[in-house]
């Protein structure tokens, strides 16, 4: 269980958005590892896609080390309790969180296990998830405007504003 503070720090914030961001490169770019593959196992030259190629493995290797740190100081941190609201919300809430620390470790080690190998088991799996990841992303997103729009609570400030509670 993640130790309780008052607020997001500073390091903590600027982590998530770098994440959130990094996350979002993937997604747009992220077809170029396919084409790369696709090219190199057709035997054709590779050489014009090696940018897309080492961006995207670059990145998603960026991604994992990021987030295994941020929630190594989620770990020793802690972070805010959550909003009250609905035991079913909260939890909902906290299951989703916890569902995109998992999702941000398991999508660059498959990737990389796709790379590395085996590209047709790991790599299916990597493909999956990227659809899980745009609906996680969706439902985060809907699920932070109702608090603020809504509910009108803290939620989304506290992702802005270090220490806010």
């Amino acid at each position: 269980m993640a130790k309780q503070s008052t607020g997001y720090t500073a390091l903590q914030l600027s982590l998530h958005w770098l994440i959130v961001l990094l996350v979002l490169f993937q997604l747009i770019f992220g077809e170029d590892m396919g084409q790369y593959n696709d090219t190199l196992s057709s035997g054709q030259d590779v050489a014009p896609l090696l940018t897309g190629y080492y961006l995207h493995l670059g990145v998603g290797i960026a991604i994992l080390v990021l987030t295994v740190f941020r929630f190594g100081l989620r770990l020793v941190l802690g972070v805010p309790a959550s909003v009250p609201g609905p035991a079913l919300q909260v939890r909902a809430g906290e299951a989703l969180h916890y569902l995109f620390y998992l999702m941000l470790i398991v999508t660059p080690v498959t990737g990389l296990l796709a790379q590395y190998v085996d590209i047709e088991t790991f790599g299916e799996i990597h493909a999956v998830n990227k659809p899980v990841f745009i609906i996680l992303i969706l439902v985060h997103a809907a699920a932070a405007l109702y608090h603020h729009y809504v509910l009108k609570d803290s939620t989304l400030r506290r992702m802005m504003v270090p220490g806010s509670n």
